[in-house]
């Protein structure tokens, strides 16, 4: 959970579907909002909301499309258990209605019951269970941070500049380690069922796993492709 921003978990949170999973808790995602229902969300997320002592943008669920959905028009698409709370931390409204928007993720929760759209609302609501304990002091995990900077580290993976900006996030002092591994998760997993199944692990000791073993997939990987060598690579595309 954030240290900053708390969620009522009291009140239906707006629901946002997306075919994959686009936000992990500590990371931000960049969204365009087109679609009427979806921009009549993100206008009501920016009503301000009083939570506890905090008055904040209300918040948004990142859920995730069912692997079996065939999208419509206006379709109210099956979604998995597992979404990522959000908050919009940059906002633009363009001329046309539609919105380029930032979200913020707080934590992973649960769907326990979705309320559908009604004549006032052209959007879904959820009531939300999180996952991770509310209020629980996080571990720290030192053992668990180890290990994915040694990953990281690795000469092979040092090559990729992509990698090297990862290994920065984890070799940061002031960045908790339950955090780091969350934006290394968002960066690294590409796969959509592993995203997933960050998305919706509660156990942070697991999750670290999760990364560390899409870290090492990708050396290998890497390691393949030096094995092969510069010989056995295409020469190029030919047009005839």
């Amino acid at each position: 959970m954030s240290d900053t921003i708390v969620v009522d978990f009291n009140r239906p949170i707006p629901v946002f579907p997306l075919s994959c999973v686009s936000l992990l808790p500590h990371a931000v995602q960049g969204l365009h909002v087109y679609e009427p229902r979806y921009r009549q969300m993100v206008e009501d997320a920016l009503r301000k909301v009083r939570v506890g002592n905090l008055l904040t943008a209300g918040p948004i669920a990142m859920a995730v499309v069912g692997p079996k959905f065939v999208d419509a028009v206006g379709a109210s698409p099956k979604l998995r258990p597992a979404v990522c709370i959000g908050q919009i931390v940059q906002h633009e409204k363009l001329n046309d209605g539609r919105h380029n928007i930032v979200l913020h993720g707080i934590c992973r929760a649960r769907i326990h019951e979705i309320q559908e759209p009604d004549a006032s609302r052209a959007y879904r609501t959820a009531t939300l269970l999180p996952i991770d304990p509310p209020n629980q002091i996080p571990p720290k995990m030192k053992a668990a941070r180890k290990v994915l900077q040694d990953l990281l580290h690795r000469p092979l993976l040092q090559r990729l500049s992509s990698v090297k900006k990862v290994a920065e996030w984890a070799d940061r002092v002031d960045m908790p380690t339950i955090a780091v591994i969350e934006l290394v998760g968002a960066a690294m997993l590409r796969d959509d069922q592993a995203r997933y199944s960050l998305l919706s692990c509660g156990n942070p000791w697991q999750r670290a796993q999760l990364v560390a073993n899409e870290i090492a997939r990708l050396e290998g990987v890497v390691a393949a492709a030096d094995a092969q060598g510069t010989a056995q690579w295409p020469k190029g595309l030919s047009w005839n």
